[in-house]
């Protein structure tokens, strides 16, 4: 789903464990990895090493933070933030900079772009680079999503999942007590809501990743276990598109936004009384009181993920590597990726750091931030294929034309799945 990063948001302070950097996460840096290398020593002379980042605003400034914190603590490392202002401009100067053989030595990356460099021959993995304690301690949903043929190749950062945030003086209008945990309850509680409000009780991007997320929860899958195919023309596929219809359609319950819109705007302006989006908005959500829960369900629970990757490429020199690999370390300890997640919404990338007093600390004093955690066993990725954005795009033009009233859910779910397999083909 769309990753909330655009607009400046979060604005916490960072505490004096950012300061000391390490705790429990750097000692296993300090420890020697699988390769025999120490990443925790010092490189002999000065190194510099590139990194192409997209966080804007007080997300830049967090990374910012963490980013002078280390070099403070390794004086010889100079770490170099080079700013994109979007994903897209990411992927246009990291195509630039690959055609020129002249890639920064890390960057962020979208799952699909990092599949694409791993094809190529790219990038060099981080699995003989980290300390195998940190490796053991990612958390297993974004572990398995940064790693190729059973090596870890990429580092997880800013990682988020998807949850319900409501208005509770809304749900109070409706005299609803709980918030609803499943496809039914959510309906049933959208509808009360608008009838008791006069707006839509619910709110969802009109996209394919919407889709996505309520075809898994329908027991359906969205490719063969080949890749080669779509899976969804099937009556898995067909509930999640009837659902999505009904709810805007049928019962006018719902609004859906556009694809590329977000829906912590609306909620702010209190345009709605639901939403299902990423704990990202947590940053961005500004006037109105909220809260979180998980999901809700239908078959199955789950619980799509977003956010990106850090990767490392190849032809960093072995020095701009070890260096890379220190940093990285350094950014996900333990003490740091709770210090990031508190600061922006985005979640903790390791298990150590879940069950940390400080983190059990902050989600006492902000329950919100304990509801995704908690939703990780049932969470997903969608598939890193590059070859999908085009027949991605294509299915959220067929759910607009179905929202609209333009097209049948029939219509729908078959152009859908023909554009899917279209965009597999090369087409």
């Amino acid at each position: 789903m769309k990753a909330r990063w655009l607009a400046a948001g979060a604005s916490v302070v960072l505490g004096t464990t950012l300061v000391a950097g390490c705790g429990g996460g750097q000692t296993a840096g300090n420890t020697a990895n699988t390769a025999g290398n120490a990443v925790g020593a010092a490189p002999a002379g000065p190194v510099t090493i590139t990194f192409y980042e997209a966080m804007p605003g007080a997300l830049g400034d967090e990374l910012k933070k963490l980013t002078d914190a280390f070099q403070k603590q390794n004086p010889n490392i100079k770490v170099d933030l080079v700013y994109s202002g979007s994903y897209t401009t990411q992927k246009q100067k990291l195509t630039a900079a690959i055609a020129a053989h002249k890639p920064p030595t890390i960057a962020q990356v979208q799952e699909t772009w990092e599949t694409e460099y791993y094809n190529s021959g790219l990038l060099q993995p981080v699995q003989d680079l980290l300390p195998k304690e940190t490796i053991d301690d990612l958390i297993p949903i974004w572990r398995d999503d940064n790693s190729y043929d059973g090596k870890l190749v990429s580092v997880p950062f800013n990682k988020s999942a998807y949850v319900l945030f409501y208005n509770p003086d809304d749900f109070a209008k409706a005299g609803i007590t709980t918030p609803p945990a499943t496809w039914d309850e959510l309906e049933q509680d959208a509808i009360k809501i608008t009838k008791a409000t006069g707006i839509p009780g619910l709110a969802f991007q009109g996209n394919y990743y919407t889709f996505e997320m309520l075809l898994h929860q329908a027991g359906g899958k969205v490719l063969t276990d080949d890749q080669k195919q779509a899976a969804f023309g099937d009556a898995a596929g067909k509930k999640a598109l009837t659902f999505m219809r009904k709810l805007v359609l049928d019962d006018k319950a719902a609004t859906a936004i556009g694809g590329n819109a977000y829906l912590s705007d609306g909620f702010n302006t209190h345009k709605y009384a639901m939403d299902l989006d990423s704990t990202a908005s947590m940053s961005f959500i500004k006037n109105v009181k909220f809260k979180v829960a998980p999901l809700p369900g239908d078959v199955q629970k789950a619980v799509p993920t977003a956010g990106t990757n850090i990767v490392l490429f190849k032809d960093a020199t072995p020095e701009q590597q070890q260096a890379a690999a220190k940093y990285l370390n350094f950014l996900i300890s333990k003490d740091n990726t709770i210090e990031w997640a508190k600061a922006t919404g985005y979640l903790p990338v390791r298990k150590s750091a879940l069950d940390d007093p400080a983190w059990k600390e902050i989600v006492s004093q902000n329950p919100n931030l304990g509801v995704a955690p908690a939703e990780l066993d049932n969470a997903y990725f969608s598939p890193r294929l590059a070859e999908l954005y085009s027949g991605q795009n294509n299915v959220t033009t067929q759910i607009g034309n179905m929202l609209s009233g333009k097209q049948s859910v029939d219509d729908t779910l078959k152009k859908s799945v023909d554009a899917i397999n279209q965009a597999l083909a090369g087409k």
